[in-house]
């Protein structure tokens, strides 16, 4: 893992956002849900290799973000040796996990430890530093896989920034049963995007 270092993708450059805990249909991780979840993001990844996508980029913010993370790790050791899979993590500040519980932060650590690289976006917290992370990802993403269904907030935002660049957009509803549909409010409708919906 190193910090900040300049880096060039092998192919194309996939990110994640999504939800927090807090705004998961769903209490825990081991509800059926969750793990329902997981394996659709899992499938996504595999999907996103098999067509040449090479370096992942994750926000590393609890739940959704912890979750794609730890899934491209499986994934690139699964992998090794047959296929180039990277692992970045966009941090909005240093020390963003200074006020989560013990097990979240060894979780945070463990993840870190196995990226490709890390890059920091802002020594110190501001109000502006999590859309700051959120932007440079979509920057340099071409394909942003999202677990969203309808809430405003950083993912809609997000998902905003995506669709006026102009990257493929692959929506993930938490639950399989919920079709997302973004309206207008979420997501400027311009013909250029390719909003896809999976359950």
């Amino acid at each position: 893992m190193e910090k900040n270092i300049l880096w060039q993708p092998l192919g194309k450059v996939c990110a994640f956002t999504g939800y927090r805990p807090a705004k998961m249909p769903f209490a825990s991780e081991s509800d059926p849900a969750c793990v329902a979840l997981k394996m659709r993001l899992k499938d996504e990844i595999y999907d996103a290799v098999a067509e040449g996508y090479t370096d992942f980029l994750c926000g590393m913010a609890l739940g959704s973000d912890t979750w794609a993370a730890e899934l491209v790790l499986e994934v690139q050791k699964t992998l090794s040796g047959i296929k180039e899979v990277h692992l970045h993590a966009y941090l909005p500040f240093a020390r963003q996990d200074e006020r989560w519980s013990a097990k979240s932060r060894r979780r945070y650590h463990k993840i870190l430890s196995q990226c490709d690289s890390v890059t920091v976006l802002c020594e110190e917290y501001k109000p502006s530093c999590m859309e700051t992370r959120n932007r440079a990802m979509v920057q340099r993403a071409d394909r942003l896989i999202a677990v969203f269904d309808g809430k405003k907030g950083g993912t809609a935002n997000t998902i905003r920034m995506a669709h006026e660049k102009g990257l493929e957009l692959r929506i993930l509803s938490p639950v399989p049963a919920q079709l997302v549909n973004p309206s207008a409010d979420d997501v400027a409708q311009e013909p250029s995007a390719e909003i896809k919906l999976f359950d």
